[in-house]
């Protein structure tokens, strides 16, 4: 009889404890709805190295990406987001997070004017109309294959590369029915590039594939790619019961609180010194002629990489589809480079290389903004006795405010050595400033050749405190004197802004437009383009005049 009266007490109390759960439960799931279907624009508060710590899981239902089990993720279908862009200066970085955390639909009134861009993703999760599998007997289809650079991270639907390149090739060829396809999955690695073009897209039988991946391949993630997607097909019966449970969102409310009291979040000051410390090493693998090590910890080493864009190559050729190839990658002179112009030259594969084009750009940019406040630099003599050279860091403000001043911080003693709003910089004519009150702040300081020097920029902040901080970026440079000239002048930097790049990792509009154009110069070479505008000519000569 007692047994039966635990029994009963102890299931009467699971019953409780099951309803409590599922009111729990579903309490949440009502607050998430409600909440995100007030938000009009998805914050995006770029932070450097992408700590973010724990994402809160309200934000769930408002991510693009979803599991996959061949491809690891895929973008989910039929989505509209508009993403409010804050790669932008802010007084701290605790501020820019909390924009992430903030369980409030709404945002602050100070960030209205930040610019907006937006995506809608297609039935099939692309960033691109509704493409039927089977095209038209009149039309040319370019299917243009890669990671966040080819779906156009940062910038609106029609400034995405591969729209540019559509529109361009419509307006030069009024008459040919060009179809531009943007095949663009966030964070895909040559990888999933392969098996997406196996397996989903060569039946979309296009003319020219255009293929475009470096940059997360590069990427060190304590994984190879390979694994991860072993990992996906693979699960046991235990990974499949955690599966289930993080769908609960009593579970990941829980999970999301305890490791947030655990997060300790880096500061700018850690982050200048990680990057102090890749530089020393690189520099050392360098001059030892030994193979950069991390590239066998990359989610796709190079000599998969190569592989990968070998067997695209050479499964696009054998559905006699031409091919072009697009370093995308802020990266210059990258071994993910080296490896595509092999490539290039071995396959007779043409190849675009973007991060020259959006390099070339950014020089223009501050040569241009250079005679704009006719500050050209000015020759100087031989090094200094010590054998250092003079650097000459010059950013340019313009009408932002100053209430304070403006200060320099980086990795060395004459930069503060990490300590920031402590060095202060010049618009008074003083102190190698070139003129007074141009909105030009300059501070000058001596090191010695091949000093790899990583700093920020703050604004009016106190000093010791990371206050009044610039975009979330770190800026670097290596000191070389050219022509053995003892003094360098920095390229005119500005606060808030990084040329030619829309956050840390990407181009802007601007640098796709320069893809597209260079993309289309290709195009306009390549021999199956030649031989399709060319029998569009003769149909229409052949048609009856009407």
């Amino acid at each position: 009889m007692r047994k039966n009266r635990v029994l009963k007490e102890l299931s009467k109390g699971i019953a409780v404890t099951l309803v409590l759960f599922a009111i729990i439960e579903c309490s949440l799931r009502v607050a998430y709805s409600i909440r995100n279907s007030k938000v009009t624009h998805v914050p995006l508060p770029y932070v450097i190295a992408h700590d973010y710590g724990p994402i809160p899981p309200w934000l769930d239902r408002l991510m693009i990406l979803a599991p996959d089990k061949d491809l690891i993720w895929r973008n989910r279908p039929n989505l509209h987001r508009r993403y409010i862009d804050l790669f932008s200066p802010m007084n701290t970085d605790g501020e820019r997070i909390s924009l992430l955390r903030r369980f409030r639909p709404t945002l602050p009134d100070s960030l209205r004017e930040n610019p907006v861009w937006e995506i809608w993703l297609n039935s099939e999760g692309f960033r691109d109309v509704e493409v039927p599998e089977r095209k038209r007997a009149s039309s040319f289809r370019i299917l243009c294959l890669g990671d966040s650079w080819t779906f156009g991270m940062s910038v609106g639907q029609e400034q995405a590369y591969p729209q540019r390149s559509g529109v361009f090739l419509r307006r030069e060829f009024p008459e040919a029915d060009f179809e531009v396809l943007n095949r663009g999955v966030l964070a895909y690695s040559s990888y999933q590039g392969l098996e997406l073009l196996r397996k989903r897209l060569i039946k979309l039988n296009p003319d020219v594939l255009v293929i475009g991946f470096a940059m997360n391949d590069a990427k060190v993630v304590g994984y190879s790619d390979k694994d991860a997607a072993a990992y996906q097909k693979n699960l046991t019966s235990g990974d499949r019961i955690g599966r289930l449970l993080e769908k609960s969102e009593t579970y990941k409310l829980l999970k999301y609180l305890a490791l947030l009291s655990k997060y300790k979040r880096k500061s700018i000051r850690d982050h200048i010194k990680e990057e102090t410390g890749s530089a020393g090493e690189a520099e050392n693998e360098k001059d030892s002629e030994q193979p950069e090590s991390w590239t066998r910890w990359a989610r796709v080493p190079p000599k998969d990489y190569e592989k990968n864009i070998l067997e695209m190559i050479r499964l696009a050729r054998s559905h006699k589809v031409s091919v072009v190839l697009l370093y995308n990658e802020l990266w210059e002179n990258g071994p993910y480079l080296t490896v595509l112009e092999k490539i290039s030259r071995s396959e007779g594969v043409p190849l675009v290389d973007s991060s020259a084009l959006i390099a070339e750009a950014r020089r223009e940019i501050e040569k241009d903004l250079e005679r704009k406040l006719e500050l050209e630099p000015v020759k100087t003599g031989r090094t200094h006795a010590n054998g250092e050279i003079e650097v000459v860091f010059r950013v340019y403000l313009g009408e932002r405010a100053v209430p304070k001043g403006i200060y320099i911080v980086g990795n060395r003693p004459k930069l503060g050595n990490f300590v920031p709003n402590n060095i202060a910089m010049y618009d008074d004519g003083t102190h190698g400033d070139q003129r007074a009150g141009d909105g030009v702040w300059t501070y000058s300081a001596s090191f010695p050749p091949r000093t790899w020097l990583f700093y920020a920029y703050t604004n009016s902040g106190d000093e010791g405190k990371w206050e009044g901080l610039d975009v979330p970026y770190i800026r670097e440079f290596k000191v070389e004197a050219k022509r053995n000239e003892g003094k360098v002048y920095m390229a005119i930097e500005s606060f808030g802004r990084i040329y030619m790049q829309a956050d840390s990792w990407h181009t802007n509009a601007d640098g796709y437009e320069l893809i597209a154009k260079a993309l289309l110069e290709v195009l306009k070479r390549d021999k199956k383009v030649k031989d399709y505008l060319r029998e569009m000519n003769d149909n229409r000569s052949r048609s009856p005049v009407s």
